[in-house]
């Protein structure tokens, strides 16, 4: 009993509940929500899907089946359920801000699972305790500043941040007059925690301009110390970023342009490589994500910066750094190797890949970075062969598996997780290629393609979408395709299985790829969906045919709308 979870000994008294009440899931949605669209969390829970639900999120089912808090108490205490503590707390003190920010999800993303529900309103709920701590830990015992601050916490448990804001403005004018060290680190603490609150609520012009005047604090007292509040300040920007669909990265690049050009940092040459290294990743990470025409612009700023850390020569103690910069480096090549098609850059990205991976088998203290130095070789083997097109393509690609399955055995040593499912991708990539080279009938290609689709949802477990979303995005898309190809290869009963499971895939990829902000793999999400209904209605008879036939023709219509705005041939459409 003890090992199971407490999502699942409450969703078995939840399912036993509603059977005796005599109500179907639909029913009890219906009852406890006001609709019918939330049946989906009811089944959810009685699959025991979600391990540890909020029992927040789920109060309307407790009350409408009448479940006691005794019966609740019951299922923790079998299942030994461990409490989140911030969300209990955000719960207790800033009900009408966590009940706003649910709302805003739930409105933003209608068809979202508990278990996102659930996650989000945690990662929100972490956010609000550490805001709130951070004001609690402004330094200064006076009775005004205590009063300001008492005032800016209880207006942040009401998710009033135009409050919060006000009333650290006013603490903040409390520390004009006195102009030491010490209290321009509790001025600045005041200043950078209002950029939090800035950035909590979505406005990262404002959060930016708080942080730079924040550390600007420093510039006439102690460069070392802004030097030191800037590293901080956007390394934690640019984590939050590689998690985010909405990222700030221009916030961490150009608070890392000013430690750049600050002279204890110009003078050394190691500050100034890591600094550049730092900078080079934050501007790679803007290019992947950025849709729009200042793409190229980043990645030309990434490879400068990149290369500037890469020149840095060093001691044999730096050399974790500079095997770091060089793979920086590399990757920045690989990318505008494959927008420009230059044989130059991915030969220079091999290369340094290459000279990396002999560097760590001598240098046993930096071996931490082979699972990181094989992968990006994998990747920039896989470019090569698809600018090269040369006659060994087959080669290249049997020597790009073995990088990448390399790089998951290195990543299993060391137990990188983030690697080991960008390996597992990069994989189920090459499976599937190697897949569709064969004949489609041929068992021994069948075979490839199931272990491309099983080397795609491992990686996909390493990804959840509150964490990597776009990289959750990217591997559901590569499945969807395999899962779609190897129901097409089959031609048999299980045909339609692999189909339903291809629109799942892709569907998933749409959530995350939306038509607002990526329209163009929107679209093409769209197609590939259109193909698969346009493909089971030739693999079927009866009544459903031309229905999806009408489905299929809604989702090309669409699809080709968004090329149409983009300027885009409409030829794009993935027609079956």
């Amino acid at each position: 009993m003890a090992d199971r979870s407490f999502g699942q000994l409450l969703g078995e008294l939840i399912l036993q509940k509603r059977r005796a009440a005599g109500l179907t899931q639909l029913q009890l949605a219906e009852d406890a929500f006001g609709s019918t669209a939330k049946t989906r969390r009811i089944s959810e829970l009685e699959n025991g899907t979600v391990a540890n639900p909020h029992l927040k999120t789920i109060d309307p089912i407790i009350v409408t089946l009448g479940i006691s808090t005794a019966e609740v108490e019951l299922c923790a205490k079998q299942a030994r359920a461990k409490p989140d503590d911030d969300l209990d707390r955000a719960y207790r003190e800033a009900r009408n801000l966590i009940d706003a920010i649910a709302r805003q999800f739930e409105h933003a993303q209608p068809n979202a699972t508990l278990a996102e529900l659930d996650e989000f309103l945690r990662e929100k709920a972490s956010e609000w305790a550490l805001l709130r701590r951070k004001i609690h830990e402004i330094e200064g015992s006076d009775s005004e500043l205590s009063s300001l601050k008492a005032a800016a916490e209880a207006a942040l448990s009401n998710g009033n941040f135009d409050e919060v804001d006000a009333l650290l403005a006013k603490a903040e004018e409390n520390y004009q007059q006195e102009r030491t060290l010490r209290e321009v680190r509790k001025h600045a603490a005041i200043r950078i925690t209002r950029g939090d609150n800035s950035l909590l609520r979505g406005d990262a012009i404002e959060a930016f301009a708080f942080y730079k005047s924040g550390v600007e604090f420093f510039r006439a007292f102690d460069q070392i110390e802004m030097a030191s509040n800037i590293d901080a300040i956007a390394r934690r920007i640019y984590e939050t970023g590689r998690r985010s669909l909405q990222p700030t990265f221009f916030i961490a690049a150009d608070l890392l342009k000013i430690l750049i050009e600050l002279e204890h940092v110009k003078t050394n040459p190691r500050s100034l490589a890591g600094a550049c290294y730092r900078l080079g990743l934050v501007y790679r990470n803007e290019y992947e994500n950025n849709p729009s025409e200042a793409a190229s612009e980043a990645l030309d700023n990434a490879i400068k910066y990149s290369a500037i850390a890469a020149a840095y020569v060093g001691t044999k103690e730096d050399l974790f750094q500079i095997i770091s910069a060089k793979v920086g480096l590399a990757n920045c090549l690989m990318d505008r190797a494959k927008a420009s098609h230059s044989r130059d850059d991915i030969r220079k990205a091999i290369e340094l890949l290459n000279s990396s991976k002999f560097a760590l088998k001598e240098n046993p203290d930096a071996e931490a970075l082979s699972p990181h130095v094989l992968n990006s070789l994998g990747a920039a083997l896989m470019a090569w062969r698809q600018i090269d097109k040369s006659e060994n393509a087959e080669e290249v690609l049997d020597d790009a598996f073995k990088a990448f399955s390399d790089a998951v055995r290195a990543a299993e040593d060391f137990s990188d997780v983030e690697v080991w499912g960008a390996s597992k991708a990069n994989i189920g990539g090459i499976l599937a290629e190697k897949a569709n080279a064969r004949d489609p009938e041929d068992p021994d290609g069948q075979f490839l393609r199931i272990r491309a689709i099983s080397e795609l949802s491992a990686a996909i477990e390493t990804f959840p979408v509150v964490v990597f979303p776009f990289k959750f995005g990217e591997a559901k898309f590569s499945l969807g395709r395999v899962l779609m190809e190897h129901a097409l290869a089959l031609q048999s009963p299980l045909s339609e299985i692999y189909l339903f499971r291809a629109i799942q895939a892709y569907e998933a990829a749409a959530n995350v790829f939306s038509e607002e902000t990526y329209p163009e793999r929107w679209a093409r999400i769209q197609s590939y969906i259109g193909s698969i209904f346009s493909i089971h209605a030739k693999m079927i008879d009866g009544d459903t045919v031309l229905n999806d036939y009408e489905t299929a023709i809604q989702l090309y219509e669409r699809a080709s709308e968004v090329f149409k705005s983009l300027n885009l041939s409409k030829d794009r459409c993935v027609i079956a």
